[in-house]
């Protein structure tokens, strides 16, 4: 009988020392992905490098952006034609994660995501609501969708 309680506390243990593991592994990924979002946000966005995009995206990503379906082709294009027109703002892009959900190899996010475009003295805010899909390709986080709607106003 001794032996069989230590068994069971020995299973219950390891069970619990899993479940750590794993909630461990969902924050770090979750964090993963909470900075690939930052970063294509900074670096394809912001700073119109449409280089980055496959660092960030699958090959076959679609954003859903108010109303119109984006592929990584039209960003490159939208890059190439901010950069013929560029206004000269700089943008600071920030976010709030509030809820996540992890399925095997794949992440749902859902976020607010707020950008300030400063030129010398003007500043400028906006903010959208978001969702993303994100999943793991050769240990590597990648976007595969984004689902984006402006809100009105400034934040």
């Amino acid at each position: 009988m001794k032996y069989f309680n230590l068994l069971f506390l020995a299973f219950w243990f390891f069970l619990g020392c899993d479940e750590i593991n794993k909630k461990i592994d969902n924050t770090q990924d979750f964090k993963a992905v909470e900075q690939l979002v930052q970063g294509v946000f900074d670096d394809v966005w912001s700073n119109q490098d449409e280089t980055q995009i496959s660092k960030y995206h699958t090959e076959d990503f679609v954003l859903l952006e108010h109303g119109e379906v984006w592929t990584n082709d039209s960003i490159v294009n939208w890059c190439h034609r901010y950069r013929q027109n560029d206004p000269g703002f700089t943008r600071i892009n920030t976010f709030d994660f509030f809820k996540s959900k992890r399925e095997g190899n794949r992440i749902w996010m859902a976020y607010h995501n707020y950008a300030t475009l400063k030129k010398d003295t003007l500043i400028l805010k906006a903010q959208w609501l978001e969702s993303l899909i994100a999943v793991k390709q050769d240990n590597i986080w990648k976007l595969e969708m984004l689902h984006s709607t402006r809100l009105p106003g400034e934040y």
